[in-house]
């Protein structure tokens, strides 16, 4: 999510029409007993939101991109943060625990235009280290809950077919199946995975 591309960002902030900006903060206990702020990042957690980007698409072939693809600076992702602070439809929560970025989640509007303004797109990333400890539901709880104050009617995402793990999370927050998108990824070495496309109601 925090790779959203800069013009998308600004198309998606003219479109907004809810005066009512996205900004989070809450603690909660993880499974190890360690306690982790949910948050909205700000503009000084850029350079730990693009290194929790490239460090976690390094760690598992189901992310979209590999680490040499992430083309933006620090500056860059800045603006982005900047932005997403002052907008009221695009939603981002990021999961920081003794003062480090482990995991980061939002949404996007679909479209700019009218007839798609109704639908959210949503990401994550949670570094390894941290997967099965309850991050993951922590942070769509509060997406799926500020979704709602924004005023969209569904969230949307794309998910590799074979990643249980995260189809059985989408699952318990409501998320079906609509289809597959047969060798959605190609994975060097040339192995393809199918993608899952799944839609929520809120």
């Amino acid at each position: 999510m925090a790779c959203i591309a800069l013009n998308y960002i600004k198309d998606s902030m003219k479109e907004s029409v809810v005066n009512v900006h996205m900004i989070y903060d809450q603690e909660i206990v993880i499974k190890t007993g360690q306690k982790c702020i949910l948050r909205s990042p700000r503009k000084e957690d850029a350079k730990q939101i693009l290194s929790l980007m490239e460090d976690t698409s390094g760690e598992t072939e189901y992310m979209l991109r590999y680490p040499e693809e992430f083309q933006l600076t620090v500056e860059d992702e800045e603006s982005i943060l900047e932005q997403i602070v002052e907008s009221s439809n695009v939603i981002m929560v990021a999961a920081e625990i003794d003062g480090v970025i482990v995991a980061n989640g939002g949404i996007h509007p679909v479209g700019t235009v009218q007839k798609t303004g109704h639908r959210a797109e949503f990401g994550i990333s949670i570094r390894k280290e941290y997967w099965g400890m309850g991050i993951g539901s922590a942070i769509l709880k509060v997406i799926k809950e500020q979704a709602a104050i924004a005023g969209y009617e569904q969230i949307e995402l794309d998910v590799v077919s074979e990643n249980t793990r995260a189809i059985g999370l989408y699952e318990k927050f409501g998320f079906r199946q609509c289809g597959t998108i047969p060798h959605g990824f190609k994975c060097r070495g040339g192995r393809y995975l199918d993608l899952n496309w799944m839609v929520c109601p809120i």
